[in-house]
């Protein structure tokens, strides 16, 4: 099942929100990691991709909105108090994933540097002082989207394990029957 559906979501949502998910944890854990333990194995790995890996969430974030966009009509119906909260929270949860590598990209490509991705410069860098003072707000975004994401979780756990709706299975792959 490609498309949604109020049972579950199909292919295209899953494997979209679970590949940014792995992609936006690894980019905050490696710089967290990195604030608390400077220099460690792992950030030094992530590091070099970090533009690559924030390039890529942003056409990934392209492509999902259009496609959530898509496919709002055939999700589960969002009644309720909760329900409203939820379409505000991946609302700005979407914002904040677009915003984030938009701001990171301006910043590095502002301030002389360019946009390398895959180890290749794909855009000179520029001196743009807009640019480069939006990419201020880079590590702002961040930290919003970090609890956000939490939020996310903790939400998810809410809804599997109190409320007991189905809402993260529908997430993980169709209900069995």
């Amino acid at each position: 099942m490609l498309k949604d559906s109020p049972r579950a979501y199909g292919r295209v949502t899953r494997i979209l929100h679970w590949l940014v998910a792995v992609l936006i944890v690894t980019q905050l854990s490696s710089v967290f990691v990195n604030a608390l333990w400077k220099d460690n194995a792992f950030s030094q790995a992530i590091f070099p991709w970090h533009t690559t890996i924030g390039v890529s969430v942003l056409i990934l974030m392209a492509v999902r909105t259009s496609w959530s966009l898509s496919q709002r009509r055939r999700r589960p119906p969002h009644e309720g108090g909760l329900q409203r909260l939820a379409i505000v929270g991946h609302v700005v949860m979407y914002a904040l994933l677009i915003l984030m590598p938009l701001s990171g990209a301006l910043m590095t490509w502002g301030m002389g540097y360019g946009v390398h991705l895959f180890g290749k410069a794909w855009f000179e860098g520029a001196d743009a002082p807009w640019a480069a003072s939006f990419g201020g707000l880079h590590g702002t975004f961040a930290w919003l989207l970090t609890l956000m994401i939490v939020g996310h979780v903790c939400m998810a756990m809410y809804h599997h394990f109190r409320l007991r709706d189905g809402t993260l299975r529908r997430m993980l792959g169709p209900a069995p029957d």
